[in-house]
């Protein structure tokens, strides 16, 4: 039994140091995802209580808030390796939403209207951008661990199980959100605040392993790269410059399908709508453990990363189409659990390969531009986007016939960086 199941996860040719390093990694990622996960919901609620057109306020104070963690993070990367500045980053979040859980203590579980002129609206908002934030910071730091300990090579094998942690996670979060969908958002903020201190728990035993593979990480001094450095990278090189481009990309594609959600969900009451999210949070996650478990790895090796990469602008055409012929909630729902499901069993690992072959200051500084401020540019961008397009009051055909040659790009670019990725690592 023990050795079908090192098959599957394909771990049967990995070290025993390997092996616990990978799969602590993923325990670290399963704590972090299911505090996310528990939260989501109550965020996408928080969304459709403001409306439509208010998403574009929402997406601006995210954007703010991100790009100013990226400059005490930072900070934390000039001066420490990341086994002391990661437990930091995840200790602050866990606090933050202890902060929250205190602030919402007194508060209902509905919320009906919302709006940016009070202080509750005000509160809601920052909980919803907070929450934005943790779920690309949060999962950044768990990467950044895993990019900076494995090779590529390491990676094509083992990357699959650290993502199986995680989405085992997000199942047991969206599937634990739905039964507490009548709970308050004090008693889940607390919940999750005790996941990721679970998490930090998890992610020093990984360290622990990682240590023993024999592979030397190099200390950093207290001059080290800053962000608006790590910015230059990414616009002077051509490989970084590509990598940023493709964030943006799935970044305006993944707001568009947002605003197209809350618009068909819009006409639900709130705990149908907190149901509705953590079904699709729930089945996109365990349909892709699947993917993760017996096709992740198989198709990195076997395809290449270049092949993977172009997954989600076929998607992304594919749920275009469906919602411009059924804008109904249930083909929302198997398009978001679509979309989802591809992104996370093949789109983040492959992307996460693209770092593997550069060098530190790449994997922390840079990969942390573009992994915050230019995917939150994304999403600003794709709202700003959205409603020129909402107020020019363009049809289905027309929305699709505008996204068909950015799809297009989108793929092309995928092709190139998985090209680039092979040569830069020697394959």
């Amino acid at each position: 039994m023990r050795e079908l199941l090192l098959r599957l996860l394909r771990l049967s040719d990995a070290t025993v140091h390997e092996r616990r390093a990978a799969a602590w990694t993923a325990v670290a990622f399963f704590f972090v995802l299911f505090a996310y996960y528990l939260l989501r919901p109550l965020r996408e609620n928080v969304g459709s209580a403001f409306g439509t057109d208010r998403l574009i306020g929402l997406f601006a104070l995210t954007f703010v808030l991100t790009t100013l963690l990226n400059q005490p993070y930072m900070a934390l990367v000039r001066r420490f390796p990341s086994h002391r500045f990661l437990p930091y980053a995840l200790h602050a979040f866990a606090g933050s939403f202890l902060a929250l859980a205190a602030w919402f203590t007194t508060g209902s579980p509905t919320l009906g209207a919302l709006d940016f002129g009070d202080l509750r609206g005000c509160s809601y908002a920052l909980f919803y951008s907070w929450v934005t934030a943790f779920s690309v910071c949060g999962v950044t730091l768990v990467w950044v661990h895993a990019v900076e300990w494995f090779s590529l090579a390491q990676g094509k094998r083992l990357f699959a199980l650290v993502s199986v942690g995680g989405t085992l996670g997000a199942v047991l979060g969206s599937s634990l959100s739905k039964q507490l969908a009548g709970f308050s958002y004090a008693s889940l903020c607390l919940l999750a605040a005790v996941a990721i201190e679970c998490g930090v728990l998890a992610w020093w035993r990984s360290l622990r392993a990682c240590r023993r593979m024999g592979r030397v990480v190099a200390p950093k001094g207290a001059n080290g790269p800053s962000f608006l450095a790590g910015l230059a990278r990414v616009v002077r090189e051509p490989y970084l410059r590509g990598i940023g481009l493709f964030v943006l990309i799935a970044a305006v594609v993944a707001t568009s399908f947002y605003y197209q959600r809350m618009g068909v969900l819009a006409g639900l009451d709130e705990t149908a709508r907190r149901q509705v999210e953590a079904d699709i949070n729930f089945w996109q996650n365990l349909l892709c453990v699947v993917l993760q478990l017996f096709a992740t790895s198989r198709a990195m090796l076997a395809l290449g990363v270049a092949t993977v990469l172009c997954v989600m602008p076929l998607a992304s055409l594919f749920g275009f189409v469906a919602l411009g012929v059924w804008p109904l909630v249930a083909v929302v729902q198997v398009v978001e659990i679509l979309r989802r499901m591809l992104q996370f069993a093949f789109d983040k690992p492959a992307r996460e390969l693209l770092y593997t072959p550069l060098d530190a200051e790449a994997k922390y500084v840079s990969k942390a531009v573009v992994d915050t401020a230019v995917l939150r540019t994304g999403d600003l961008l794709g709202a700003l986007l959205n409603n020129v397009l909402v107020w020019a009051r363009l049809g289905p055909l027309a929305l699709l016939a505008t996204a068909l040659p950015v799809l297009t790009g989108w793929l092309l670019l995928g092709r190139w960086l998985g090209r680039q990725c092979a040569r830069r690592g020697g394959e």
